[in-house]
């Protein structure tokens, strides 16, 4: 279980020793949580388009905050979807991709000769070939995997997100339309532990900074 008041004394920290948001997507959250979202709006949302989040990631956006500080350039607010579309067309983009949550994905694992159509290299594949997959079946209405909730991004087109259908719901899985999947963590509430634990290490928290201070004031 998350904790605001825990989590918010790590983020004043990083506050502290990042204040100019060096670190690359950190000016897009800066190191802020949101307010967390109604439960009954998640609830309402999952019995309309049939699908079911993780205990652990509703926790955190009902109890802890709605998106905000995180991986990357944080974490998108699932409360988002309470807004009106600007277009008929938006609006059927987002039914779809809502409605695609509750079909299992399906991932097949990525082959070694699928690696010359992938970024990814083959001494990252050696070394962990069962973190790699490709998707077999692709919302083409709104261009994302079935069942695959974006979390959020670290930029250049590579998503993270949970799973929510199937046998690999809860897990989390960076996403990229080169690369395919990779396994990140078994669930929500470790892909975000292991994130805050990289923030609250302060030497190497403070590496990071110096090391995007020094990209940027190239």
């Amino acid at each position: 279980m998350f904790c605001r008041e825990e989590i918010e004394k790590i983020l004043e920290q990083a506050r502290r020793m990042d204040p100019q948001f060096e670190i690359n997507g950190v000016d897009s959250h800066q190191y802020r949580l949101n307010p967390p979202v109604d439960p009954a709006f998640v609830r309402a949302a999952e019995e309309e388009y049939h699908f079911r989040f993780p205990e652990d990631y509703v926790q955190f956006i009902t109890e802890v905050g709605d998106g905000g500080a995180g991986p990357g350039y944080g974490l998108y607010a699932f409360g988002f979807y309470q807004t009106k579309p600007k277009s008929s067309r938006d609006a059927k983009i987002r039914d779809s991709y809502l409605r695609g949550l509750s079909r299992e994905p399906r991932l097949l694992p990525l082959e070694p000769d699928d690696l010359k159509y992938s970024c990814i290299s083959e001494d990252e594949y050696k070394q962990n070939p069962e973190k790699y997959f490709v998707t077999g079946n692709f919302n083409w209405d709104n261009d994302t995997p079935y069942g695959f909730f974006h979390l959020g991004t670290y930029g250049c087109a590579c998503d993270y997100g949970l799973i929510t259908a199937g046998e690999r719901r809860g897990q989390v899985f960076r996403y990229d339309v080169e690369c395919g999947f990779e396994l990140e963590a078994c669930s929500f509430q470790v892909f975000y532990q292991e994130w805050l634990d990289a923030v609250s290490d302060t030497e190497r928290f403070q590496k990071e900074v110096d090391e995007w201070t020094r990209i940027r004031n190239r």
